[in-house]
């Protein structure tokens, strides 16, 4: 063993066979009491083990089908029995593991090729050990980019893997630095297979899950999503007979060829009974007013959600907004549990934001709000950064919604809010707001939109020219002069400032969607 340990190379055909036979030695010996355990041999046995995924990845000359099944035989009794040893090595075996699995796909593999396989992939993912995270994350950003893994393949890795490792591992690369980042090493087609799998993982492991998704799990999926948002938009929200032009393998496939499991996996994410119970027993809204609790990270982590899904699927944007204004979640009160309708849960949240009460008592508080940077304002700088985003996603989500609501609502329903009325009554009459809140939310719009337009230069940290012209150019003078400025570029800058870090919340979306509520609740008068 030491031999074979120091001097085989995975290019000489003598040393691959010199393996096999060890690989023999190894299976009938390691059954056999021997006096000393496996922790005994561990350096030897981690050597043995990084000389044979070297080997499975070997491909010229390439291995045949029966010196694959030996080493995977080798490979799996080693993971087994060292486990805690190899977390450390979790890349290098999935990525040699993933060549593998081509290779089976390409050909007439046999069931034990398949079972063994399986069982080198789970052998990680089963231990118990400080590092079981680096498994999954080895697990996740190698293996899973593999296109197309068998169903039944698929089907016996869920058996084993445990989904908050699987979670936590994504969360974890989706933080680390960029040379790292999941974004950075994939293409984008190899992530909308990463995604399809995690939410087939996800929906077969078969637990009791709550109604309301787990915060690091919607976070995930809100990364991964808003990453491969356009491509999503193309993929599922154009005709499948769509072709195009030859892609490179850094572009996303084109509609006519994505696979049918991504498509069914994904389009899942767009269904009312997943839509509607997002909210699900999510916690009181008046957690909202604690900036490091957990109702605000919920909160704010569906918001992100649903915005992402509404950019991410802009044709079902209608459905995923009435969906949600569907959902509702459960308060506590006088000893009974009730419902409370999503819109009214969002705008008790809203209303509990500093945003809100700033800008509402001052139109000059939004500049500061919605430009940090600004020196002018001094106003809502002492607001983290963190919790002004969190803030504004929830009340760009409120904008999202509450639209929907007036549309189902006629005028006696928009009246009776916060009337007494009988149970089971409609649920548009449920969602009413009372005409106090309706007249705080109307100065709260009315004062935003006024920055936003007024103030826009400042918004956008772009400095005002100072206009030289006399009166008489603005009449047919010196055009030329006049010319000389560029608002064009300036207002281009204000129109894209990015708002709460969110991609496709733009100024200039907030802008219309601030100025079409504003609109439609003026029309109810």
């Amino acid at each position: 063993m030491k031999l074979l340990l120091h001097f085989a190379s995975p290019r000489e055909r003598s040393d691959v066979d010199r393996l096999k036979h060890f690989a023999g030695r190894y299976a009938s010996t390691s059954s056999q009491s021997s006096g000393y355990s496996a922790e005994h041999w561990i350096f030897p046995l981690v050597r043995l083990w990084k000389l044979t995924i070297l080997m499975l990845r070997k491909r010229e000359p390439r291995l045949g089908p029966a010196d694959q099944r030996v080493l995977l035989e080798l490979l799996c009794a080693l993971t087994t029995a060292i486990p805690g040893h190899l977390v450390a090595y979790s890349t290098q075996l999935y990525a040699a593991l993933r060549l593998v699995t081509e290779d089976l796909m390409g050909s007439e593999a046999l069931t034990r090729d398949w079972e063994l396989l399986e069982s080198s992939v789970v052998a990680l993912l089963q231990s118990n050990t400080e590092r079981t995270g680096d498994a999954y994350e080895g697990f996740a950003s190698q293996f899973l980019r593999l296109p197309d893994i068998p169903l039944h393949m698929l089907q016996a890795i869920s058996k084993d893997l445990r989904i908050e490792d699987l979670t936590k591992a994504l969360s974890q690369l989706l933080s680390t630095a960029p040379s790292h980042n999941l974004f950075q090493s994939n293409s984008r087609a190899e992530l909308l297979w990463l995604v399809a799998y995690y939410l087939y993982f996800h929906r077969s492991s078969g637990k009791k899950r709550r109604r309301s998704p787990d915060t690091t799990y919607v976070d995930v999926l809100s990364k991964l999503i808003s990453h491969l948002a356009t491509d999503i938009a193309k993929l599922f929200d154009s005709p499948t007979s769509v072709t195009s032009p030859t892609e490179s393998s850094a572009s996303p496939p084109s509609a006519s060829t994505v696979s049918p499991f991504v498509r069914s996996e994904i389009s899942n994410l767009v269904s009312q009974d997943h839509v509607s119970g997002l909210l699900g027993q999510a916690a009181s809204p008046d957690g909202f007013i604690n900036a490091s609790s957990d109702a605000n990270d919920q909160t704010s982590a569906l918001a992100v959600y649903v915005l992402t899904l509404l950019r991410a699927f802009p044709r079902r944007g209608d459905d995923i907004r009435m969906w949600l204004y569907l959902g509702s979640t459960l308060a506590d009160g006088s000893g009974k549990t009730s419902s409370i309708p999503a819109i009214k849960y969002y705008y008790n949240v809203v209303c509990h934001t500093s945003i809100y009460t700033l800008i509402k008592e001052d139109p000059n508080n939004a500049i500061a709000l919605l430009n940090p940077s600004t020196k002018k304002r001094k106003v809502g700088r002492s607001l983290a950064q963190s919790d002004r985003d969190e803030q504004w996603q929830v009340v760009l989500l409120f904008l999202e919604l509450y639209p929907i609501v007036l549309k189902v609502m006629d005028d006696e329903e928009f009246l009776s809010g916060g009337n007494s009325i009988e149970t089971g009554g409609s649920w548009t009459r449920h969602s009413a707001l009372t005409l106090d809140q309706v007249k705080d939310l109307t100065v709260f719009l009315k004062n935003l939109a006024f920055s936003m337009y007024w103030n826009a230069s400042e918004i956008a940290g772009v400095e005002e020219p100072e206009n030289k012209n006399s009166i008489a150019e603005y009449f047919g003078g010196n055009l030329a002069a006049f010319s000389d400025h560029h608002p064009d570029a300036k207002t281009t800058k204000v129109q894209d400032a990015t708002l709460a870090g969110l991609k496709g919340m733009t100024i200039s979306y907030m802008k219309g969607s601030v100025t079409g509520l504003l609109r439609m609740i003026y029309e109810r008068e």
